[in-house]
């Protein structure tokens, strides 16, 4: 990790999921314009801070899995020099997140920085508010005004244009419309039933182009997706989050269970339909307007998954007839 040369600059520490990074996204953009005359890098898991740091005007991401940052979330730990000078070349710091905050804050004072912000990634367990508001109110509280209204993300210019050469190869037609499906999530508790998203497909085929996204979430849903795959059916196969999330900008609509790529779609402003289950939407769901989020009680059993949709049954006890009318009018 260079030391980056020039003015001091400010830092933003976030090594949160994806969700948890878009729904923090307000809270960065008001820190971020509290410091418009100073240059932004950015540390944690550098492939989910590329989505937001074209937002941000980010001039650096920087890993916090690397050689000597344990010792940071270590009290009265032995900081190694070289980080100790990284970080004292920043004026500010805002730090997301609960598990080691204090510790780290602590850390980075003894490095040298002079204003150091921490914010907790997610509000109390008993206190019903948006995770979204929540942190920019939090920011209120040191001193950080700004509004937290919606906007889309947006990309940088070459993951646009992967996303137009994409389609084109895919001899998708300019104004084609395009229904993205996500069938994964980090929990199979969240994920609504995988026969559930075959009708959907079998209803859609006649209406839009469907594109399939399979990542790291998807490794139970995998037989599932190969035996969707036909009639002009994409795939997008593990590709680069910011790939992506330009190929998403690219939809007419998006489906999808309570996921990081959910949020993605929807901070994006593509009309989205989010089914949630056991997480409460009201807390955690996107915020976009473009949204439209149906939620279903996690079901008790929903038996053994038929033979006709290989795969793992989801939790999520909406019905198909309450989806399709809601997609039918998405995609025109």
């Amino acid at each position: 990790m260079p030391l980056m040369r020039g003015r001091p600059g400010i830092l933003i520490i976030h090594s949160g999921g994806i969700g948890d990074l878009l729904l923090a996204l307000p809270a960065m953009r008001v820190f971020r314009r509290s410091f418009s005359l100073f240059p932004l890098e950015m540390m944690g898991r550098p492939e989910r801070l590329s989505l937001v740091a074209h937002d941000l005007k980010a001039r650096a991401l920087h890993s916090i899995d690397q050689a000597g940052m344990a010792f940071f979330y270590a009290p009265e730990a032995q900081l190694p020099p070289r980080l100790v000078q990284f970080f004292s070349a920043f004026r500010a710091v805002l730090v997301f997140g609960k598990a080691g905050g204090e510790i780290l804050g602590e850390n980075l004072e003894r490095a040298g920085v002079p204003r150091i912000l921490r914010v907790p990634s997610f509000p109390p367990e008993k206190m019903k508010v948006h995770v979204s508001h929540f942190l920019v109110e939090a920011l209120k509280g040191a001193g950080i005004e700004g509004e937290d209204s919606f906007q889309p993300l947006t990309l940088p210019e070459d993951s646009r244009r992967f996303a137009a050469d994409f389609l084109a190869r895919h001899g998708v037609g300019e104004g084609e419309p395009i229904l993205a499906i996500h069938p994964g999530s980090g929990s199979p508790r969240k994920n609504w039933p995988l026969e559930n998203f075959a009708r959907v497909l079998a209803w859609a085929r006649e209406r839009a182009r469907i594109l399939l996204i399979a990542g790291p979430a998807e490794a139970g849903t995998r037989e599932a997706l190969e035996a969707w795959r036909k009639g002009g059916t994409l795939l997008a196969d593990h590709l680069p989050l910011l790939s992506l999330a330009a190929l998403l900008q690219k939809c007419r609509a998006y489906l999808g269970n309570d996921s990081g790529i959910t949020h993605l779609a929807a901070s994006l402003a593509v009309p989205t339909v989010a089914l949630f289950g056991p997480t409460d939407p009201a807390v955690w769901g996107p915020l976009s307007p473009a949204v439209r989020v149906l939620r279903g009680n996690p079901a008790a059993d929903f038996g053994p998954a038929p033979a006709s949709s290989p795969g793992p049954r989801g939790g999520v006890n909406i019905v198909v007839e309450e989806v399709l009318p809601i997609l039918g009018a998405l995609i025109g």
